[in-house]
């Protein structure tokens, strides 16, 4: 067993590779020339980091100081020949190496978890990045975590089974369930908002979610994230995904993807009711296909010239609604955006306080519109904020710091 071990240890040690970073923190966008190289060390990124803070409160909350301090902490584990981080070809190869090994081991005898257990803390025990219900079962939920994989639920959240224990790294930012068929599910795998773990791609399950194989979309040897993922509503075989490089389509279930649209995408939507209108944004272009994806137009109207992320939603309480949500350059609160015509125009709504009451939206920004209502819009960056008359007007309608609250949830809205 210790020749397995050593001999996988070796594949790792004998090559170099990208490392993996947020190309939204502001450190690297601030960074010109060596932190924007497509070969950077985990040393290299470290001293662009404290060049950023140099003058900078580090205590001040949103900073960002926190979230690359766990991300320099973990991913300094990964590191191979020359400072560089392991690419997911590597974790590929270790894996399907290994998968002998485990079953094995786990042959010779059953583990039980002696603890930490959850508590009856509201403070938060950990990151999410996604949820989605069943379209077919309104009790079944799976929750995608950043470094804690897939988990799922059949009793509307009482009790959760993770799915992700085997895979080969146990990142999930998407998640997409066939409305057709709730036993086929996708997953768009890593970490999107900090890289907190790889990105290897697209991975399929057809048991609900108990094994997973991969699709044709899998990334090797560069630092590429994923997010958003959608099936066609009437059509099985046709998906969607959102990237770092680039929007892909897959009209075999998978099987192969065609790139659609270069660039760093953070968010993707389809209008409700009709898939052949795909909304999508880079952190600071929004983009329109009235084709299912195959062609997209950049939308400028009454958009803002520059950003620093943008997120969308859309509802079927009027399918022709798209909503914007705009950080500035700072990761400040910029406006939020209407469109009422299926995203060919937009306006800035009315709000102009700073409901981000922080400057981290590179780490987590997020939208929601009511499936009922058209005008309820819910942000959150650091704390969420609702609006009931289509966003000109926000209330906050919680504090991360106050436990005591009803409505209280941990700091950092990712979802």
């Amino acid at each position: 067993m210790h020749k397995v071990f050593t001999f996988l240890l070796f594949i790792l040690l004998t090559f170099t590779t990208q490392s993996q970073y947020n190309q939204n923190a502001p450190w690297i966008q601030n960074k010109q020339g060596e932190a924007k190289s497509s070969e950077q060390t985990i040393q290299t990124l470290t001293n662009s980091f404290n060049a950023y803070f140099k003058d900078k409160d580090w205590q001040a909350k949103g900073s960002g100081f926190k979230p690359f301090k766990r991300w320099e902490n973990h991913w300094k584990h990964y590191t191979i020949k020359g400072g560089y981080i392991a690419p997911p070809s590597m974790l590929w190869n270790a894996w399907e190496q290994k998968n002998s090994i485990v079953q094995k081991l786990s042959e010779k005898g059953e583990w039980q978890s002696i603890g930490p257990y959850t508590t009856n803390t509201k403070s938060g025990q950990g990151r999410v990045n996604t949820f989605i219900v069943d379209p077919n079962n309104a009790n079944t939920f799976y929750v995608g975590a950043p470094s804690g994989g897939i988990w799922k639920s059949t009793d509307a959240g009482q009790n959760w089974i993770p799915l992700s224990d085997h895979l080969p790294q146990i990142g999930v930012s998407g998640i997409a369930i066939d409305p057709n068929n709730s036993n086929t599910i996708y997953i768009t795998t890593g970490d999107d908002d900090a890289n907190d773990s790889y990105s290897i791609g697209v991975m399929k399950s057809t048991d609900g979610g108990t094994t997973w194989e991969k699709t044709g979309l899998v990334f090797t040897n560069s630092f590429t994230s994923a997010n958003e993922i959608y099936i066609h509503p009437d059509n099985s075989n046709i998906l969607w995904v959102a990237t770092s490089n680039g929007v892909y389509k897959t009209i075999n279930a998978g099987a192969n993807w065609t790139k659609k649209q270069y660039g760093n995408f953070g968010d993707l939507k389809l209008k409700p009711g009709d898939p052949n209108t795909v909304y999508a944004v880079t952190s600071n272009k929004f983009y329109l296909s009235t084709n299912g994806g195959d062609n997209f137009t950049e939308i400028t109207s009454n958009l803002p010239t520059t950003s620093s992320r943008l997120v969308i939603d859309v509802t079927p309480a009027n399918p022709s609604y798209v909503y914007l949500l705009s950080a500035k350059s700072d990761y400040s609160f910029q406006g939020l955006y209407k469109s009422v015509n299926s995203g060919n125009t937009f306006i800035k709504t009315a709000e102009s306080d700073d409901i981000f009451t922080s400057k981290q939206a590179w780490f987590d920004m997020a939208l929601t519109i009511s499936p009922t209502n058209a005008n309820v819009v819910y942000t959150g960056v650091l704390d969420i904020w609702k609006s009931t008359d289509g966003g000109n007007n926000f209330v906050q309608i919680n504090h991360w710091w106050n436990h005591d609250e009803p409505s209280y949830t941990h700091a950092d809205i990712h979802f």
